[in-house]
């Protein structure tokens, strides 16, 4: 950039200007902009015999005040636009979207390792930016990978140049190469905060095909989402308590859910060297073969215990006996307590590895909790469902016969004569409300700290939900087992860049949801000015769709807009908001783009 003064001749006469001599970004090629015109040089000494001097005091103040350039520049902007006669077509309205991500693409790792991949593979395409932009489109457009590449043009960041082929061809990448990136990814979270590698969140779920048919992941298997028909795989997910992913494991879809925690921890262990973890699951996870192998590896573990299915009933007298139960009063005003009991485990199970029995003998503690918000809860549940019960055994047999096997059916009993209420299934279900247990290996056990990290679990169902919905990793539309385990590589990494976008907004103060922050981030629009003379042909209006935020609210209480929010979360990240007038130079600047710009 050089500023200076220029006179130049017309119809002999002399004009005056200051002008900004700089390489144009886009064409690369030197050129030059008018910053101050002063008009006839003849009339202006004219005016004022010192208008010269005048005119150099301005160029000073412009080579040495940025404050004054950058105001200069933008007055001229919004008074110096010339339009073309020609004719032209409306531009793309684009979003600035990837800006946000790639800095922490980069900082966990991406860059440098898919760059140095395609290196020292010889790779004939761009692998960094193919598998970005296919992540940036599970953030953002998620589909499948054909609807995803037409909606390329869509980003303020150049993707023209990525090839739909070899979209599909990255998936084989990632598919080889899932074990390295997990640990190139935790390898840089570990850098960006101080991860509590104490405790580890464990819960298994399924994602299924829309399709029939079977191969070595794809099976029939028990559907969590009651997708019985469709063929499924299975994913085990590990987190920290932070709720950002430490590993992942995928198995076919008929693989009991069981069989899976054993894996998953083995491999987290082995990567991060550790010995001492807490395994936090849920009941479904809690079979004493699994509990015996954390117990003999020398791990701890908290699991989900339903009381009025694994104590025997002896135990649940004593569980359910007022002796023994400590009451403490919740910020929230909940009625809270909890009882310990000891619990000598010894049994015979079957071993799924060895498919024989094997005995499980150790000693473990179950919390018993009592919540009086949970009792509301749990009891309104439990009278919805009886009185459904009601109603559907007063239209009679036949009705009871055509009604599906939702959860008030089973407080319905038939018989060959007649259909009647289950009024003891409703009691023992009564007597169990507000309670629920759960059983640690930990010595000398906090109840508090303990119930605590289960309701963490919350935590590893939030990135379920995520998968599900925001990025849409189901159903899926790929087909070979390369390609489906190169799908949730893919949406593994997507989902930790959201969860370390959401910590970094969450430490700064901006606690949002994940489909709050794309809906903010979609909603300015950037395009390019069309028909402008050369010396404004890098022109870019912004603007932003006028909402409001779906949550998100100010100091007094009234919604956010999603601009507001949008410029919060530009700040958030170490970028700066757009005025409604940018060239492309202040673009890159501001939105610290390093990818080639649309």
């Amino acid at each position: 950039m050089a500023i200076s003064i220029s006179i130049k001749k017309f119809k002999g006469r002399e004009y005056v200007y200051i002008v900004d001599s700089y390489r144009d970004p886009v064409t690369k090629r030197p050129t030059s902009r008018t910053l101050v015109s002063f008009g006839s040089k003849e009339k202006l000494l004219a005016a004022d015999p010192d208008a010269m001097s005048k005119v150099e005091q301005k160029l000073k103040e412009l080579q040495s005040n940025s404050l004054a350039y950058s105001n200069t520049i933008e007055q001229r902007l919004r008074t110096g636009v010339v339009v073309s006669d020609a004719e032209f077509d409306r531009p793309p309205c684009l979003t600035c979207t990837p800006a946000v991500f790639h800095p922490i693409w980069e900082k966990l790792g991406m860059t440098s390792y898919f760059r140095n991949y395609r290196n020292n593979y010889k790779l004939d395409y761009d692998l960094d930016k193919t598998v970005f932009f296919s992540c940036i489109s599970r953030l953002v457009k998620p589909a499948s990978k054909l609807s995803c590449w037409r909606h390329r043009h869509s980003f303020i960041t150049d993707f023209s140049d990525v090839d739909l082929q070899k979209m599909y061809d990255s998936l084989d990448v990632l598919a080889d190469r899932k074990d390295q990136i997990i640990k190139r990814l935790n390898s840089s979270i570990d850098s960006l905060y101080e991860r509590d590698l104490t405790v580890a969140l464990y819960d298994v779920s399924t994602f299924y095909f829309e399709s029939f048919n079977e191969g070595d992941l794809r099976r029939r298997g028990m559907s969590k989402e009651h997708r019985t028909q469709e063929t499924q795989v299975v994913l085990g997910l590990l987190i920290d308590s932070e709720g950002v992913p430490f590993t992942y494991e995928l198995f076919p879809g008929n693989t009991a859910e069981v069989n899976t925690l054993m894996q998953v921890i083995n491999k987290f262990r082995r990567q991060y060297k550790i010995k001492d973890v807490i395994v936090v699951a849920d009941s479904g996870l809690n079979q004493l073969i699994n509990l015996d192998s954390l117990q003999k590896e020398g791990m701890r573990f908290i699991v989900g215990y339903p009381p009025y299915v694994k104590l025997t009933a002896k135990k649940q007298q004593e569980f359910l006996d007022e002796q023994g139960w400590q009451w403490l009063n919740s910020a929230d005003n909940d009625r809270w307590g909890y009882k310990m009991m000891s619990l000598d485990i010894n049994k015979k199970v079957n071993d799924p590895v060895s498919q024989q029995k094997k005995k499980v003998e150790f000693s473990a503690t179950c919390i018993g909790t009592f919540s009086q918000h949970r009792f509301n809860h749990d009891l309104r549940e439990l009278n919805l469902k009886w009185n459904r019960a009601v109603n559907l055994v007063g239209r009679g047999k036949s009705a009871v016969a055509a009604a599906t096997r939702s959860g008030y059916r089973a407080f319905v009993k038939v018989d060959t004569t007649k259909a009647e209420l289950n009024q003891k299934l409703y009691d023992k279900r009564k007597r169990w409300c507000g309670y629920c247990a759960l059983l640690t290996n930990i010595e000398n056990p906090n109840p508090e700290f303990v119930y605590k990290k289960l309701r963490q679990l919350w935590r590893i169902e939030d990135n379920f939900r995520m998968l599900k919905t925001n990025l849409e990793a189901r159903p899926v539309f790929v087909w070979t087992d390369k390609h489906i385990r190169g799908h949730f590589v893919l949406n593994y990494i997507a989902l930790v860049m959201q969860k370390i976008l959401l910590k970094t907004l969450r430490d700064k103060g901006l606690d949002l949801s994940a489909a709050e922050v794309i809906d903010a981030l979609e909603s300015m629009k950037i395009s390019r000015l069309q028909g402008l003379k050369k010396a404004n042909n890098n022109l870019y209006s912004c603007s932003n769709i006028d909402a409001l935020a779906a949550s998100a609210k100010n100091e007094d209480g009234e919604s956010k807009t999603l601009k507001e929010l949008c410029n919060e979360i530009l700040l958030a990240c170490g970028a700066k908001p757009l005025n409604s007038l940018e060239t492309a130079s202040t673009i890159r600047t501001k939105l610290k783009l390093k990818l080639p710009m649309h």
